[in-house]
């Protein structure tokens, strides 16, 4: 059922990177983040209240803070990526998000142990990366690998994907120490820290804050529906399965990206796009069979 519901989630959230992308323009990344998350939390609260409260312990703790500080920067460095660049060029490199995750997985406290089918696809995955950024290939073999580094948006995404890697792993962390397992509590509780951390910072920064999101608001709320959705599903599919292989099947959603950033935007991608993309998603698929 998870792989499922995982893969459910994968098509909802395309749509609100799609529309983070609309929004990120006119409103800063902070601003963004902290929005989205208070127009989804009473939903998930509702849902959350209608399965009971769990007891918790200190790596329940340990879990949803480590997730709550590690999301925040992922998702903010993330939207400057967005900002810098089409979303066809840089989203792909969301792809490497599995391998961060399969990886940090092999140790405690998950110990997760990948199969060499998995490895051979954390391999796969890196040679789309390469292809990705083939276009300089004439310049010299290592242009590619290096043009990931010299290209500002790229090198952005990469951080946000390095960092929201490690989240998945602080989720199950803590949605594996409320007894009864409650997956929508946990998301609940991070939501309610992250929305509480960035207030200050945000009246700080910007006191008209609240004026980007009344501008903006039909935007907010679709986003935060969506939002709300995706984030449930997603916590249910972590509780239900492996973190690797649920990590795996969420990246699908690059393929459902590219495609309504093509439809919204007319943000046709490049061939080295398309190819790279098809080679890191039959990469992800190998982690998955051999996870």
């Amino acid at each position: 059922m998870w792989f499922y519901v995982a893969l459910l989630t994968s098509l909802v959230s395309a749509f609100t990177v799609v529309i983070n992308k609309k929004l990120i323009d006119g409103v800063s990344a902070t601003v963004l983040t902290w929005a989205t998350l208070v127009l989804a939390t009473p939903a998930i609260a509702l849902v959350a209240y209608r399965q009971g409260i769990p007891q918790l312990n200190i790596l329940f703790v340990l879990g949803v803070t480590g997730s709550v500080i590690l999301y925040t920067i992922s998702n903010i460095v993330g939207f400057k990526a967005m900002r810098k660049s089409d979303l066809s060029a840089i989203y792909p490199l969301v792809s490497l998000g599995p391998i961060f995750t399969v990886l940090v997985a092999i140790l405690p406290p998950l110990s997760e142990r990948p199969s060499r089918l998995a490895l051979f696809g954390v391999l796969v995955t890196l040679f789309g990366v390469y292809v990705l950024n083939s276009a300089k290939a004439r310049e010299g073999i290592f242009v590619p690998i290096k043009s990931l580094l010299k290209n500002r948006a790229s090198l952005l995404m990469i951080i946000s994907v390095l960092v929201g890697s490690l989240v998945i792993i602080f989720d199950k962390l803590a949605i594996n120490n409320t007894n009864p397992r409650n997956t929508t509590f946990t998301l609940l509780v991070e939501n309610l820290m992250v929305i509480l951390g960035l207030l200050p910072i945000l009246y700080i920064r910007n006191r008209r804050f609240l004026r980007q999101m009344t501008d903006n608001l039909k935007s907010f709320l679709f986003l935060g529906v969506l939002n709300a959705i995706s984030t449930v599903l997603a916590f249910s599919a972590v509780g239900g399965g492996n973190v690797g292989l649920v990590s795996t099947i969420l990246k699908a959603q690059i393929l459902f990206v590219l495609l309504l950033s093509y439809l919204s935007f007319k943000d046709k991608p490049k061939f080295e796009a398309l190819v790279g993309s098809g080679v890191m998603i039959a990469g992800i698929v190998m982690i998955k069979l051999g996870s």
